[in-house]
């Protein structure tokens, strides 16, 4: 079975994917039995429970078909009872390694391309336009009939553009972007702005007007999820005449290194005019905003609830268990995918034909143990 271990792919879709391609060769023909679970396992060196994953997967697709008593066999696959169902779609996904829950969010495109018999190729980008490019050029080498692209600069995206403007091929991306802007092209893309402000206006809500903020605020001319969470927690507080940056905005170094900064952090969150609510840019600087805030003494939620950003693993195990705020990642696979179905003219959805070619989906606001209502950490002071 090929490896895309460098790709961390999930092992029941690299089954998948392995199984599939043995039955688009004809190694697996239709009617045949499909190895027992046991030979899978030791062939590949699975668990049990990641090969009937993949066999159920495949199953619930209609390339196999279980028969008590006898086995799982090959189905033989077609769209009018005669003509056999062409070889699956191949279409490349290119993701900064460095990307919010890249892995989990790559398992969830693949999954849902299954779904529509289409392989995906994956790559993970360094921080590098240049291996970006070559990971690109690689892939129309391939001959992919489209592109997902989410790139590792934004702004500073011209090569691969150009790439995938020579190529003349679907292209759906998954971030804004500025220059080269292709009217051809489809941008699937989160809602940064609106999911921060999910998680401000629930404080405000909840009777909070202390709201700390810590994160990145990004440069005037940026765009993505650094400035426009950013802006929420700026446009929120202004509207609200509660815009107080020089004692609610922190670095997040400053939670970062909360060993030398103990003495600051003492005097804010245990002074008259402590925050009683923070919201951070992402999950991984509210749990060190919390591990930091513990070390003080300083309860989460009794003394300073906490929300942070993109629903991390490690987030919900916490003690207490991190709010957050999801990014939705099998909406937004899901998204994605039925953009390019429709610029592939597998199926026509009219939801994703807008004439400015751009969908934004949706985030939502996970409550969880870090966070109470004013009232009720007053109750429990």
């Amino acid at each position: 079975m090929k490896s895309f271990d460098s790709l961390r792919v999930p092992k029941y879709v690299q089954l998948m994917l392995h199984l599939r391609e043995q039955m688009n060769e004809g190694v697996l023909k239709p009617g045949d039995p499909l190895p027992t679970r046991e030979k899978l396992m030791k062939e590949h060196g699975l668990s049990l429970s990641t090969v009937t994953r993949a066999i159920s997967e495949l199953e619930r697709q209609g390339w196999l078909v279980s028969r008590q008593g006898s086995g799982t066999f090959v189905v033989k696959r077609s769209t009018d009872g005669e003509k056999e169902m062409e070889e699956p779609n191949l279409v490349g996904l290119i993701m900064p390694v460095n990307y919010a829950s890249a892995d989990g969010l790559a398992a969830e495109i693949v999954e849902e391309a299954f779904q529509k018999n289409i392989n995906v190729m994956v790559m993970f980008s360094p921080e590098d336009e240049e291996a970006e490019l070559n990971m690109a050029r690689t892939m129309f080498d391939k001959e992919v009939r489209a592109m997902i692209w989410f790139p590792v600069q934004p702004k500073k995206h011209v090569s691969v553009a150009s790439l995938f403007g020579k190529n003349k091929k679907p292209v759906i991306i998954g971030e804004k972007v500025s220059e080269y802007s292709n009217p051809s092209w489809y941008f699937v893309r989160r809602d940064y702005y609106g999911g921060a402000r999910e998680a401000i206006d629930y404080f405000l809500q909840h009777g909070h007007a202390r709201i700390a903020y810590a994160g990145p605020k990004g440069n005037e001319s940026d765009f993505g999820p650094i400035p426009e969470r950013w802006n929420a927690y700026k446009d929120a507080m202004k509207n609200h005449n509660l815009w107080n940056p020089d004692a609610l905005v922190f670095n997040p170094s400053v939670f970062k290194e909360w060993h030398v900064n103990l003495t600051r952090l003492e005097s804010i969150f245990r002074g008259p005019n402590a925050p009683t609510a923070l919201a951070a840019y992402d999950d991984v600087i509210a749990l060190e905003a919390a591990r930091a805030l513990k070390t003080l003494g300083i309860r989460i939620p009794e003394d300073v609830a906490i929300i942070g950003h993109g629903d991390f693993t490690y987030g919900r195990y916490s003690d207490p268990r991190l709010s957050t705020v999801s990014p939705c990642a099998s909406e937004y696979a899901d998204a994605i995918i039925r953009v390019l179905c429709n610029e592939l003219g597998l199926e026509s959805d009219e939801r994703y034909a807008n004439e400015d070619r751009e969908i934004v989906i949706s985030q939502r606001l996970l409550l969880r143990e870090s966070t109470h209502s004013k009232d009720e950490m007053m109750a429990a002071s």
